[in-house]
Parts: C-alpha cells; structure tokens; sequence
C-alpha cells in the first residue's frame, strides 16, 4: 500500500443519542455528517428545529450536513416540484451556514432509466442551480449518486458545471448494487470525486450493513481511492454509534482509507 494522508472519519449522529455520539467522536476524532436535518418539514414540525439546530451548531465537530433527499427533484418537470425541491435545497444550505459546515450532499435526483432530451434538460437545470448554491452560500456541493445506476449523469453533470465547489459524493453501497462495477463509478468520475459515503450491502438493496459483512470488495475499494491521490470527506453510514465505531475499527485493523492503529 502507498502513503496516504489519514482523512478525518465522519458519522451521522441522532441528535437523540448525542451524548454516546458525543463519547465515540471524542475517542476516535470524527467529525460530523448531519443526517438530522434531511427531512426539516418533520423537524419543524415537532418544534424541535432550533433545539437541534443549536447544538450541531455548538458542538465544534459539524463539517458536513445531508440535505434533502426524499422526493426531492430541483431538475423536475413539473413547475411546482421543481421549486419546492428547490426551496428544500436551498433551507439545507443556510442550515450548513448555521452549522458552520462547508459541505452539502444532495442525492442527483435523476430518473435512471431516462437519456437524451430528459438528460440535457436535468444536467441544465442542476448545473444553474447548483452553482447558484456554492455562489450563494460559500458551500462545496456533493452530488451523490442515487438512484443512479451509471455514472453517466452523474459525469454529465460535473462536465457542464466544470466548478471545484462542485463534487462527486460517491457512495460505495449505491454503486455496489447498481449495473456496473465499483471500479467504473471510479473510473469515470475519479477527477470529480471528493467525497465518500462507506456501508456494506449484498449487492441488491441499500442495507446499510456493518463494513465487511455485505459482499463490497473492500480491499478493492481502498485501492481505487488510493489512486485518486488526493485528500476526500469520508463518512460512515452503517448505523448508530455501536456500528459505528465497529467500522472504525474495521478500517483500522485493515488499513483502509487512511486509517491505521498508529502502531
């Protein structure tokens, strides 16, 4: 294996557990994805917004936040739904502000299984306004791939928008059970990618599974981010913070992705 520059581990806390959170970010030095703030509606709501928003905010280790990402589609046809979608993008980004965060991660949004006219249309509209967001609000902006099942979109996008505040968020559970191979998604965005989401899958569905029990090839996987050379935001997505800080020890134990036991 080749040097590396260790990268900061990210997780997505619950606020509802924050303080065992709290404990495994102190112990192993992660920062925080927040995943909480992906459906505001509810949280509004629940008149728990502020109080959540408070202690992202507060707690010093919010780097990143999940946008929205349910029915969300800033690309869509249909006037209304577009800005909608746009208007649920747009309260993710003044929470990262909140947050002091740097980094957003939207799910591309594209209908798979759609090319031509629908692709030209929907790599226009994205790339106006995604470059709308990094401009307004001084943010990197990662677009991950769901529900993608190539990186054809995805490459498309990140051609036209030809911006470096916007990314590539490639998340290896997704690319797993799509219609080609971890290594191609590689391949065909390596230049864009700056960003990884980590879970483990058995190839069909998006199981969110502890790293190494699913069938990814992670030895593999390590070996395709080494070769892109370059420092990446990692987050862990497995779960709660047992699972958690199991994958921690996961990577460490076999050295992927930068991580070691400092011995």
């Amino acid at each position: 294996m080749t040097d590396v520059k260790r990268p900061v581990l990210q997780v997505q806390p619950r606020y509802e557990f924050r303080e065992e959170w709290d404990v495994l970010a102190s112990s192993e030095g992660l920062t925080y994805e927040a995943l909480d703030f992906s459906m505001p509606p509810a949280l509004i709501e629940s008149g728990l917004f502020e109080e959540y928003l408070d202690w992202y905010s507060s707690c010093g280790r919010t780097t990143s936040v999940h946008g929205f990402f349910m029915d969300v589609n800033p690309a869509c046809s249909d006037p209304g739904i577009r800005d909608l979608s746009k208007e649920r993008c747009r309260k993710s980004c003044e929470t990262a502000v909140a947050c002091g965060a740097k980094n957003v991660v939207f799910h591309s949004s594209c209908f798979p299984f759609l090319r031509g006219i629908y692709l030209d249309v929907w790599t226009s509209r994205c790339t106006d306004f995604y470059l709308e967001l990094a401009e307004t609000y001084d943010l990197n902006i990662y677009i991950e791939n769901s529900p993608d099942v190539d990186p054809g979109p995805i490459k498309a996008l990140m051609k036209r928008v030809n911006d470096k505040r916007i990314g590539v968020c490639l998340d290896l559970g997704h690319a797993h059970y799509s219609r080609v191979p971890v290594r191609e998604w590689f391949e065909e965005l390596g230049e864009w990618i700056g960003y990884l989401h980590l879970s483990d899958n058995m190839g069909s569905y998006d199981d969110h599974l502890l790293l190494g029990e699913g069938s990814i090839d992670w030895e593999e996987a390590d070996r395709l981010w080494r070769e892109l050379d370059r420092d990446t935001v990692i987050t862990l997505e497995v779960g709660g913070f047992v699972a958690s800080g199991y994958a921690v020890k996961f990577l460490k134990k076999n050295g992927y992705f930068g991580q070691s036991n400092g011995e």
